[in-house]
């Protein structure tokens, strides 16, 4: 089985916006699904796991859907002020 392409979005402690679920979070960790030891239920070759920059429950996602908050800032239909303090 080949690996897939490096990451190449945002570094772990860094701020990082979901593109799935619209909410920004700072990164904990990326993993290949090979790595992780449960039921991950993604489709993609890894999952990231973020936390709200303030601190609250962490979520995963598909680290696919994990972009630099820039990219989000550009969509209005995503932008909410409220999301980046």
């Amino acid at each position: 089985m080949s690996r897939p392409t490096p990451y190449k979005g945002p570094k772990v402690g860094q701020e990082a916006y979901d593109a799935a679920t619209g909410r920004v979070g700072v990164l904990q960790d990326v993993c290949h699904v090979d790595d992780l030891i449960f039921d991950h239920r993604m489709a993609g070759p890894r999952v990231a796991f973020l936390r709200p920059a303030g601190g609250g429950r962490e979520w995963m996602t598909d680290a696919e859907n994990v972009k630099f908050p820039e990219e989000a800032k550009k969509r209005p239909d995503v932008y909410d002020e409220s999301r980046w303090e």
